[in-house]
């Protein structure tokens, strides 16, 4: 998977905001006690979490303390992708950006800086494979934070929440169709519901086609929102595409891989197989599918055939 790189700086959607490098600290007034304590963005209170009942428990309704958290934020990404950390540090990034998130929903903040932490937000936690933030950013973004900056969603931020619904819920596609109709009849639409028709009718072949990279990408090129001015997050809206596609993929040939363990006895490792089989299990060439087979053959779904090289008995399930 292509990783992006970098933070994503300020959009010329909306009202301009704070894009310089600011300091990483900011002065809190103590209520009670009359005093403006220093208090680190590392350290800084969670509004959900302190209830503004902690030292500093308001400081990110402030939007002021918004930007320069976004900032400090932005440092951290940027270290996580150049350092290449682990899931731990992925769950880090996204805490952090819940945190500048829930500051921005109790402040009822609906500029082009909202909007943006929110889209940032959103393809990260689909790069990092975290469906429960994904969720919980979509209840708010789509449509209620574009309605109110009176914007339109751009066509990644609708396919990545149709892409979610669809692995959430798969096979079930309910509550992708209750989300459907975010989209407006184009090229996007045409290829996420063909997509989606192909996974419902079980034909596999045809999911392959349609979700290889060259495809996808060229929508979102050719869609891409006449003001989007910011190529960081372009790059990392593709990315996060790419990431809920493969996990898709992954989810049909699953599925595929039932439909044939339950159609066939035998499965040969000539070449017309190899080629019938890496489009019917969606993501494979062939010199992966031999690997592929010896992987099943390890989970005991096959075994090879005495005295035959190159065919496998399929076991069927129990």
């Amino acid at each position: 998977m292509r990783t992006a790189r970098g933070s994503a700086k300020g959009r010329t959607r909306g009202q301009p905001h704070a894009r310089g490098r600011v300091n990483t600290s900011f002065q809190v007034r103590d209520s009670k006690a009359g005093a403006t304590p220093h208090m680190q963005m590392e350290h800084i209170a969670s509004v959900s979490r302190s209830s503004g009942l902690e030292q500093g428990g308001d400081a990110l309704k402030d939007s002021k303390v918004q930007e320069q958290y976004r900032v400090f934020v932005g440092e951290k990404l940027h270290k996580f992708w150049t350092e290449k950390q682990t899931k731990n540090g992925q769950e880090n990034i996204l805490i952090l950006f819940r945190k500048l998130r829930e500051g921005i929903f109790a402040s009822k903040r609906s500029d082009a800086f909202a909007i943006e932490v929110y889209e940032i937000s959103l393809c990260l936690s689909a790069l990092f494979d975290s469906p429960i933030q994904t969720s919980s950013i979509l209840s708010h973004l789509l449509p209620e934070l574009y309605t109110s900056a009176s914007i339109q969603p751009p066509i990644s931020s609708v396919l990545i929440s149709l892409l979610h619904h669809l692995i959430a819920g798969y096979p079930s596609q309910k509550t992708y169709f209750e989300h459907l109709s975010c989209l407006s009849p184009n090229e996007a639409y045409a290829w996420i519901s063909n997509l989606a028709t192909s996974l419902r009718t079980l034909n596999y072949i045809r999911v392959e086609a349609l979700s290889r990279h060259d495809v996808y990408r060229h929508i979102l090129s050719v869609s891409k929102s006449s003001d989007e001015t910011n190529d960081e997050l372009v790059r990392l809206s593709q990315d996060a595409v790419h990431a809920l596609v493969e996990r898709l993929r992954s989810k049909a040939r699953d599925k595929a891989w039932v439909v044939l363990r339950s159609a066939y006895r035998e499965l040969s490792a000539s070449e017309e197989t190899q080629t019938w089989m890496t489009k019917c299990l969606t993501a494979f060439n062939r010199a992966d599918v031999r690997e592929w087979m010896n992987e099943r053959c390890r989970d005991g779904h096959l075994r090879p055939k005495e005295g035959t090289v190159g065919r496998w008995i399929v076991c069927k399930v129990r």
